[in-house]
């Protein structure tokens, strides 16, 4: 065995390539999404401008089922990603020198449509190179939550100085070198299927329904959550730097989740995971509503390992599960529809009004609500 290849069965082995992917991609996203909402505010957009912009992404998510049905039948996870990621990315940078409303919409538009199907894909590639071990799939994500919080600490710290300006450059180089992480993902035994008989499996199997409803109905909380969390902290006095620290906290909390995940699936079934996160979104939505302070809110983030990870990581492993043979990416594609597609554009569509006009007390007690029914609807089921 040459040098070359050993260093290639090793670097297979450890799967740096998913380790590198899920890092440059959530310092892209750390670099970007807690701020973008301050710099719709700082030009001018009201609260339900801001709300339909945020829920476009969770519309085109709806989509993303069929981007896993292509990447499925053609036997493209691996090499479809860097693309998408690439026109996820580059329309940031015309994003940041615009302020007309209906071009930032198609902007936006576009870039939704290309990062709906980026986190099913990356999933799916991941769990496949894993195979039996995909209890495993928390060691990969964990590097995702690193390159948040050293994201969101990081560019808290260089907005509040150098302006918000400087999101719109840093999303596109580190989006990139995700893609080329990307290109480097191992490549998973492929399995001949019948795609059409798979999906019609699929969707006869009641379990799926439950499933999503309850997942979606969780992530709605989290989409409220994620989407006004910025403009709720600048309400309660909050600076950029604080904004920053609280994002980053809330990745230091998914440390420990995910990696005790493999031991807490083996031990409870991901189900069970999945109902417990409902639960503690709901209390910390509460707590968000009853928070006097941007203090409070620093520590409530805390809990966010609890509630995001362990929804993400359960549900990326529930869908697994359940997916029939050869259709991996397409059921990874219905979770992430479900939890970050129609739970995010009916969250943000309809919490840029609540918050506009009732406050964040109302928008925070809707989000508790929510979770603690999506836990219930996933509760009544049989694990199966």
């Amino acid at each position: 065995m040459t040098v070359r290849t050993s260093l290639q069965a090793r670097a297979t082995h450890l799967l740096i390539a998913p380790k590198a992917f899920y890092f440059f991609w959530f310092v892209a996203l750390g670099s970007f999404m807690p701020f973008i909402t301050l710099h719709y505010r700082s030009i001018g957009l009201d609260l339900a401008q801001i709300g339909v912009l945020l829920s476009l992404g969770g519309f085109l998510q709806i989509i993303s089922p069929l981007w896993g049905l292509v990447a499925d039948a053609l036997r493209l996870r691996r090499l479809l990603l860097p693309v998408v990621i690439a026109g996820a990315v580059l329309p940031a940078l015309l994003l940041g020198v615009t302020t007309d409303f209906w071009l930032i919409f198609a902007l936006v538009t576009m870039m939704s449509l290309f990062f709906a199907p980026v986190a099913p894909l990356a999933d799916s590639a991941t769990l496949a190179a894993l195979g039996n071990a995909r209890e495993r799939y928390g060691s990969q994500r964990v590097w995702g939550a690193v390159g948040w919080g050293l994201s969101t600490i990081a560019f808290g710290w260089a907005v509040e100085r150098m302006g918000l300006g400087l999101i719109f450059w840093v999303y596109p180089i580190a989006g990139m070198l995700a893609a080329l992480a990307a290109l480097a993902m191992p490549r998973a035994e492929l399995v001949t299927v019948n795609v059409a008989q798979a999906a019609r499996r699929l969707l006869r199997d009641g379990r799926w329904a439950r499933f999503l409803i309850g997942a979606m109905l969780i992530g709605c909380s989290g989409a409220l959550m994620h989407g006004f969390f910025s403009l709720y902290m600048e309400d309660l006095g909050a600076g950029g730097e604080q904004i920053g620290l609280a994002y980053t906290i809330a990745s230091i909390s998914e440390l420990p989740v995910m990696a005790l995940s493999a031991f807490a699936i083996r031990r409870w079934g991901s189900r069970r995971l999945i109902i417990a996160a409902g639960g503690v979104y709901a209390v910390r939505m509460a707590l968000y509503w009853a928070a006097p302070a941007p203090e409070w809110a620093l520590a409530i983030q805390l809990l966010h390992g609890l509630c995001f990870a362990s929804l993400w990581k359960s549900g990326v492993v529930e869908a697994q599960r359940l997916a029939p043979p050869g259709l991996e990416a397409t059921a990874q594609s219905l979770f992430g529809m479900s939890v970050f597609g129609v739970a995010v554009a009916l969250a943000n569509t309809v919490g840029g009004v609540i918050y506009r006009d009732y406050g964040y007390g109302a928008l925070f007690a809707a989000a508790a609500l929510v979770a603690a029914l999506g836990a219930f609807i996933l509760a009544l089921g049989r694990e199966g």
